[in-house]
């Protein structure tokens, strides 16, 4: 499967529609980030150390300790984003919009606090046509078109021990299903009949993650929070369905016509999903400013399907950023009192291809960002938003890359609803 796509760049003859990502061929395709919430996408997307109160941060599940046991707290975004995927010789722009995640948080005990809710795992979405000439058999031609993406709906825990320690858990219940078609034509030749290949795998299963959080008071104003995560390796269990047909295609009337079934048949799949770990420092400033650092490793190459493995490889990326509130006890000056963020990351991706350079490339992501949070009149609500420029991939040895724009925009609630009130 890597070799048709190199053969493709390498050849010239990418074409896209619908894009979410070329690369989104491989493994589950492509993945949507550790951290949903919009203030760390702020800043980075670090979240293996952040322990606040009035934010779901599901990057380390041990944080819902932190939440106020009297409050209830909503969490709702969606972003826009704006990529140009570009080979040595073409260039093809793309645009999507998306639903992000829905959450709420909420104390059980003073103890034991709990999170819920919805949020996309892997999104897929390409379409490439690859050109060859075949001695004896004149021009081929193959088009990969996929589809689809799975999502989480994940429940939380998280549990105070002692003074400085806090542990956590979240369950994902991971479904969703992905397309996947692989046509091949002759148009140069009437002995040779197409071929047409169909594989839809629909998943149902769970997923486990835990994370460990210490902290500690530095001084009066200022605290250390170091956090720990760890990703169980898991089968995702499902059922997948194989089509297989053979076509044949008149080039000049652009008609393509079915021939027969080749093969057809409906089985169990198994999809071994990667361990993986992760690790966070954050230092902070009462409600003043935050700086945060997370360094994230997945261990890839042991992904599968069906048993076989892909030859992908095993991914790491660091993440930092800041938070700064110029007065957050400001009554006058709005401006004061909104919290902005800067941030940057760097991933070492799984896929690995060779170019028609004869070199091996890694398809590695960076990019930096930026955020700001509004507060609401008369409320502890906010309206964030998130800002990122980057780039994934290399145009090097006949690949792809994609240059992109995005941006995040979401609401947090944040309620007094468990406060007994007295009238007199």
């Amino acid at each position: 499967m890597m070799a048709c796509l190199l053969a493709g760049c390498g050849l010239g003859a990418l074409a896209q529609a619908d894009v979410d990502s070329p690369y989104s061929l491989f493994g589950v395709g492509q993945l949507r980030g550790k951290s949903m919430n919009v203030r760390l996408k702020g800043m980075g997307g670090v979240g293996n150390a952040m322990y606040a109160g009035g934010m779901i941060n599901t990057a380390n599940p041990a944080s819902y300790a932190k939440i106020d046991s009297l409050a209830f707290l909503f969490d709702a975004g969606f972003y826009f984003k704006s990529s140009t995927f570009s080979t040595s010789n073409l260039t093809e722009p793309s645009r999507n919009a998306s639903f992000d995640n829905v959450s709420m948080a909420f104390g059980l005990f003073p103890w034991w606090k709990m999170a819920l809710g919805v949020q996309p795992y892997s999104s897929s979405g390409y379409t490439m046509r690859v050109s060859k000439l075949v001695p004896e058999m004149g021009s081929t031609i193959t088009r990969f078109k996929g589809s689809g993406g799975l999502n989480q709906v994940f429940w939380g825990n998280g549990f105070k021990i002692g003074k400085h320690f806090a542990v956590g858990a979240n369950a994902y219940y991971v479904f969703g299903n992905t397309q996947s078609e692989t046509s091949l034509y002759f148009p140069d030749s009437s002995y040779y009949i197409g071929t047409r290949r169909n594989l839809d795998v629909m998943v149902n299963s769970f997923m486990f993650d835990y994370g460990v959080l210490y902290n500690t008071n530095l001084s009066n104003d200022m605290s250390l929070n170091v956090g720990l995560t760890y990703s169980q390796k898991v089968n995702l269990k499902g059922e997948q369905t194989l089509f297989v047909r053979s076509i044949e295609e008149d080039v000049e009337a652009n008609v393509e016509y079915l021939i027969d079934t080749v093969a057809y048949g409906i089985t169990h799949s198994k999809t071994t999903m990667p361990q993986g770990l992760g690790v966070g420092v954050t230092l902070q400033k009462n409600e003043r400013w935050t700086v945060s650092a997370d360094f994230n490793w997945t261990q890839w190459s042991q992904f599968a399907r069906q048993g076989v493995t892909e030859s992908l490889r095993d991914a790491w990326s660091v993440a930092a950023g800041a938070e700064f509130t110029p007065r957050h006890t400001s009554v006058t000056g709005y401006f004061s009192r909104v919290t902005y963020r800067f941030g940057g990351f760097y991933e070492k991706g799984f896929i690995n291809l060779p170019g028609n350079d004869g070199v091996d490339h890694n398809i590695n992501k960076v990019g930096i960002t930026a955020g700001m949070s509004l507060p609401l009149p008369r409320t502890l609500s906010k309206v964030n938003m998130a800002f990122e420029i980057g780039q994934y991939g290399t145009r090097s040895g006949g690949l792809i890359q994609e240059r992109y724009a995005k941006m995040d925009v979401g609401v947090s609630v944040h309620e007094l609803w468990f406060m007994k009130r007295k009238y007199k």
